[in-house]
């Protein structure tokens, strides 16, 4: 059963590594935030209703991650690239169940 710690275990070495996002625990539950460089304020908060609203934020800033450091946004994304983000993508996937 996918439950809030798992998820939190399972994104650990990325949320480490990305400091665009963090999650709090607010008075409604479970909050992801995104922190905005430029504007230095947070630009999106999203509240996490189960377990599954965290993995499916946390696998989209992930998988958005993975498609820059691939190219730097220097270049559009190549059909190899995309294998290779999905490739990962998948073991996350793979970590959650």
């Amino acid at each position: 059963m996918l439950t809030f710690e798992k998820v939190l275990e399972v994104f650990a070495d990325y949320l480490d590594s990305d400091d665009m996002y963090e999650i709090v625990m607010t008075s409604h539950g479970y909050t992801v935030l995104e922190w905005d460089d430029r504007q230095e304020d947070w630009t999106n908060a999203k509240r996490c209703r189960t377990p599954k609203d965290m993995a499916d934020i946390l696998l989209y800033a992930y998988t958005g991650s993975l498609e820059y450091q691939a190219t730097l946004a220097r270049r559009e994304l190549t059909e190899d690239d995309l294998a290779q983000v999905e490739a990962q993508r998948q073991i996350m996937l793979a970590k959650l169940r």
